[in-house]
């Protein structure tokens, strides 16, 4: 979530899934008490009662999973109240255009009329009742029906309208208050801020951790643009140009030239989950069916770079025998954590505040130099390129051919140091790291007036001389996904080449997936509780468990029980409870509070450093992953799985985990020991083999 608040004429905001005072960037917390404070109005959605949920105008605490569901109401309520801004749906988005309803794929104009262009569309018009082709960007003399279903030649179509609404239809607003536990009345206020706009809608990490993931982003984007909620002062859809120069996202480039054109159909889970080329990825449960099964080949090498995967991974106890099965384990990382006590090599790589790094925000790079450097460790982005030079030296063609600047063209060589990677990023700007750390900073991208995005869609294309519309095949947002079924049957527009099609064709609409585990199903019988988890203020992500001034301020995991819940399953305020299901047992604090509803519960991934050299590794305690499912079903797109909406058991327990920490005096095992001095700075190899 991001959110440009100065001087913004934000009306509303719903934050869906997320607590921005802690957990969205660009200083989130802030911006929204900056737009509380000019009047602005709010809707959170989450089961938590959080800090802005707390503050929030209406608050739905959503029974987890089911998110998609009351989306897809707040769709239908909008189109049946015509709350919906009509010219920029017709205009600005793919709804008006014709779709087969037998292929669900668009009429192209080449289907119907001799010698048309098939990049086109084709919309139904109302003069001559009859289908037309629709010039980009419109075309004046056509008057398109927005919605309807038309028979020509045999062939029956709606447009993407149509079947927009006739996917919402069976979620009126009382269904949606039945699935998700809401009041129906709180639903329809809800709505009504969403729509006295300019407003936004944003996604927080709860909506993408559940099978019906990548649905709840096609909802909030359809949301935002049926309202017109794009690229306009006080909406969130934004974007602002950078020329091509920013260096956001990671510093080393992608260099997919270097992967063999076989490769990528390797990718475990690449030909099922299509959508997970877009980050360069591979699935989670096909690797680790890969490592158990050696199949569809064995697995014998893991190299891991981030912290505790212990617990981030889904049904954290299914990957212990797949990592003892490994012939070899690396972890990079700059303190030891859970996964660390499975390794064979560890690297110490650099904290974020040694590193020095770019940084693009609105119009400026800004440079973040290097606060300190301790010990022997080195940054990450080195270790890998290092890695790969030693390939080269031992005779790797493609790592070779990495190290050559003739074949690798814009793309950076193999870099032996980090100055050498920054200089490359910085040479748009026509200045050095050097000069940047000495002064020159933070670099301009280009005047102001310029870089000003408000309305890029409007605004003139030179090579064309047309609006330049959106980054997308028809230049037009396109709410009706086509996109989504080509991707599956091809990998188009990620895979360089046409991959297999996945099993069945990703729906080009949100639908709503009801979790498996559910208080209606069977397993609740056992487990009668909805779980969810989240982050905290105190930590990011896996991190900082091993700090002792977090630890002092939330020195362990609470469970969050509504005091109905708590009498009912006999555990009181402070009590060690017990949380379970079939995947497993841990342990957490009981927190009594109407913060949460009736039938849910949450709790935090928590990992205990002060056990890591036990039988529990630090993980089995009281990570909430140890009762996460990572079995089907999986979101078609990206192969998400249920890391919430699953149901589980609570009970009092006697006693807490042996060995875990909870006193402030406890944790001074973690203090810094002052009589450690600075390293210097890093010392980089030599290489056999320079160049070709």
């Amino acid at each position: 979530m991001e959110i440009y608040v100065p001087n913004t004429p934000m009306k509303s905001f719903v934050c869906w899934g997320t607590d921005p005072s802690y957990s969205c960037p660009a200083g989130g917390g802030r911006a929204l008490a900056d737009l509380r404070a000019r009047g602005a109005r709010s809707v959170v959605i989450d089961p938590r009662l959080t800090p802005d949920a707390a503050r929030a105008d209406v608050w739905l605490p959503i029974r987890p999973g089911t998110d998609v569901a009351l989306m897809l109401a707040w769709i239908k309520y909008i189109i049946d109240n015509d709350m919906y801004d009509k010219d920029f749906v017709m205009k600005w988005t793919n709804l008006p255009y014709l779709v087969d309803v037998k292929t669900k794929m668009f009429v192209r104009p080449n289907e119907l009329f001799d010698g048309a262009n098939p990049k086109e569309y084709v919309v139904w018009d109302a003069k001559t009742n009859a289908p037309k082709t629709m010039k980009y960007p419109w075309d004046d003399a056509l008057d398109p029906k927005l919605e309807g279903t038309f028979k020509h030649n045999g062939r029956t179509f709606k447009t993407g309208f149509t079947m927009l609404r006739e996917q919402c239809e069976p979620y009126t607003i009382e269904k949606a208050a039945e699935i998700c536990w809401l009041d129906p009345k709180k639903i329809v206020e809800g709505i009504k801020i969403f729509a006295d706009g300019p407003s936004g809608l944003s996604l927080g990490v709860a909506t993408d951790q559940f099978p019906n993931s990548v649905e709840a982003a096609m909802g909030s984007v359809i949301l935002n643009s049926i309202m017109g909620y794009v690229e306009k002062p006080g909406t969130m859809m934004q974007r602002f140009p950078n020329g091509g120069t920013a260096p956001a996202g990671s510093l080393a480039p992608r260099a997919q030239k270097c992967l063999p054109p076989s490769q990528l159909a390797k990718r475990l889970g690449g030909r099922e989950f299509k959508g997970l080329l877009q980050w360069d990825a591979a699935s989670p449960q096909s690797i680790l069916n890969a490592i158990l099964t050696e199949k569809p080949y064995p697995l014998k090498v893991w190299i891991e770079r981030s912290g505790n995967k212990f617990g981030v991974l889904g049904n954290a106890s299914s990957w212990e025998p797949a990592i003892k099965k490994l012939d070899f384990v690396v972890h990079m990382y700059m303190y030891p954590t859970s996964f660390t006590t499975y390794a064979d090599m560890i690297l110490p790589t650099t904290e974020w505040l040694e590193t020095n790094m770019l940084i693009d925000c609105c119009n400026y790079v800004f440079a973040r130099q290097a606060v300190t450097h301790t010990y022997e460790t080195q940054d990450e982005t080195l270790i890998w390129s290092w890695i790969l030079r030693r390939c080269g030296e031992l005779g790797h063609e493609m790592c070779q051919k990495a190290m050559d600047p003739e074949f690798m063209g814009d793309d950076l060589p193999l870099w032996k140091t980090m100055e050498e990677l920054l200089d490359a990023k910085l040479k748009h700007h026509n200045v050095t790291w050097e000069e940047v750390k000495n002064g020159h900073n933070p670099i301009k991208f280009m005047p102001d007036d310029k870089w000003a995005g408000y309305y890029v869609y409007k605004k003139t294309d030179p090579k064309t001389g047309l609006p330049r519309g959106f980054s997308t095949p028809s230049k037009k947002l396109e709410l009706y996904g086509e996109v989504f079924i080509n991707l599956g049957r091809t990998g188009a527009p990620y895979a360089k080449q046409p991959l297999a099609p996945a099993d069945k064709d990703y729906s080009p609409l949100p639908f709503y997936m009801e979790p498996v585990e559910n208080p209606k199903a069977e397993i609740a019988k056992k487990y009668p509780l909805v779980m969810t988890n989240g982050r905290l203020p105190i930590y990011h992500h896996g991190t900082l468990r091993n700090n002792p001034y977090s630890r002092e301020v939330y020195p362990l995991p609470e469970i969050w029980v509504n005091p109905k819940d708590a009498e009912k399953y006999g555990v009181s305020h402070g009590d060690w409870t017990w949380v379970e299901n079939d995947r497993g047992k841990i342990r957490a604090i009981c927190r009594v509070t109407e913060g949460i509803p009736q039938g849910i519960v949450y709790q935090e991934r928590f990992w205990n450093p002060e056990t890591l050299n036990t039988p529990t590794r630090g993980w089995k305690e009281m990570n909430v992953n140890v009762l996460t499912k990572n079995t089907p079903p999986y979101n078609d797109v990206v192969g998400t799985y249920t890391l919430r909406g699953f149901q589980v058991a609570i009970s009092k327990a006697d006693k807490g985990p042996e060995g875990v920490l909870r006193k402030p005096e406890d944790f001074s095992i973690w203090m810094p020991d002052a009589t450690v001095t600075e390293s210097a700075e890093p010392v980089y190899p030599t290489y056999k083999n320079e160049g070709k």
